[in-house]
């Protein structure tokens, strides 16, 4: 009996000398989807910030390099996706910014070489009590309680016809 007891445990000893021998587990393989912060903007690509780790990735087709600046300069996070054989492609931006034309806010800069708004039958600019309204039918309409123009050079006014009050 004593003899039997004695290999009992031997036996459970040398289980939990198997168990304790068990290789390590590998961290768990990051999702296909997830979130980094640009780190740096190439010619082909981007480097992204994933964690404490810098990685090289490439813009999505459909993501314009002007999304991503933004991205960049306000610290937003953008969506990556991991494909086949680990390469990494941007998804696009998570805004965290008011989008102007979409989102209300307190003020919109818009910076470009050239702006064009178009509109089918009208288009308006107003503050208050002030306003702009180009129509499709070829009328400006501006009205104020005070209208100023000025030039630098020659100021000029053509009509068929002009009327003063």
């Amino acid at each position: 009996m004593k003899r039997a007891t004695i290999v009992r445990g031997i036996e459970a000893a040398a289980e939990k000398r198997r168990v304790r021998l068990q290789p390590v587990p590998k961290p768990a393989p990051r999702p296909a989807l997830f979130t980094a912060e640009i780190h740096e903007i190439h010619d082909d690509g981007v480097t992204l910030g994933i964690g404490l780790t810098l990685e090289r990735a490439k813009l999505h087709p459909s993501v314009h390099k002007a999304v991503v600046e933004g991205a960049r300069a306000r610290h937003e996070r953008v969506l990556v996706e991991e494909g086949e054989g680990g390469a990494l492609v941007v998804l696009g931006a998570l805004r965290t910014q008011p989008t102007p034309g979409v989102d209300a806010a307190e003020t919109y800069t818009i910076q470009a070489k050239r702006i064009t708004l178009e509109a089918g039958e009208e288009l308006s600019l107003s503050a208050q009590t002030a306003a702009v309204v180009l129509r499709a039918i070829g009328e400006v309409e501006t009205y104020a309680e005070r209208i100023l123009s000025r030039a630098e050079g020659v100021h000029k006014i053509v009509g068929r016809m002009l009327r003063l009050n």
